[in-house]
């Protein structure tokens, strides 16, 4: 299937759907749900090219691109729902249709859909192994997670998310403190697939360090013994 078969069957389907909408805006709002600013854009893709549309893992609908691209074309339909709707109402006709079998993520910030979703039930459960080497400079049993920040970076080939965070614990009261408190730096890169929207499976990459403050706290604590008189 080329390019132009998924958007027109996408276009036919939302004409079909919403009265009155012209075939010129249905090709512009299914553009812009596939992350481009017009239909031309989207039939010029030649590298990520929605054929492949069903190789991908993740498709992330491009929500805001719909809401700009509906402010452009005049003449638009009561009918027309809003964007995310829209969005939604492609997505499931694309499952529906079987174009795309993988995970559809809804969202308004990836940064913070990492943080509340994807990393808790993708992460969460394998961090213990992931930061074995780190956790083994310790005394501590963890068992807090917090992600803090998350910085969004979308490049050429691909989207990258750099989130900041700490996984906490609480020390064996029996043996010397070592820290009980790990920081975290979090690497998700999603590798572009079909569109601007669909991509391979997300990739994760863990670093980690102990936090190390409580050192500088003892030293601050630590009453200054003058030199001996000689």
């Amino acid at each position: 299937m080329v390019d132009d078969s998924i958007s027109k069957l996408c276009s036919d389907y939302l004409r079909n759907r919403y009265a009155g909408l012209k075939a010129s805006h249905a090709r512009e709002l299914v553009a812009a749900f596939f992350g481009y600013k017009s239909h031309a854009a989207l039939l010029t893709e030649k590298v990520y090219s929605i054929e492949y549309l069903h190789d991908a893992a993740i498709m992330i609908p491009a929500a805001d691109m719909i809401q700009e691209r509906k402010h452009s074309l005049k003449g638009l339909p009561d009918s027309v729902p809003s964007s995310i709707d829209l969005a939604y109402d492609l997505a499931d006709f694309l499952v529906a249709e079987q174009l795309f079998t993988g995970d559809v993520w809804h969202c308004s910030d990836l940064g913070e859909y990492m943080i509340e979703e994807y990393l808790p039930e993708h992460l969460n459960p394998d961090l213990d192994l992931e930061l074995e080497d780190v956790v083994a400079q310790t005394n501590a049993f963890f068992d807090e997670i917090e992600y803090d920040d998350a910085d969004v970076e979308d490049h050429p080939n691909s989207v990258s998310i750099t989130v900041l965070g700490t996984y906490g614990g609480y020390s064996d009261a029996d043996k010397e403190f070592a820290g009980d408190t790990i920081d975290m730096e979090i690497w998700v890169q999603l590798r572009r697939c079909a569109g601007r929207i669909a991509f391979d499976e997300p990739e994760i990459m863990v670093e980690g360090t102990v936090n190390r403050d409580y050192l500088r706290e003892q030293d601050h604590s630590t009453p200054h013994q003058p030199a001996p008189a000689t």
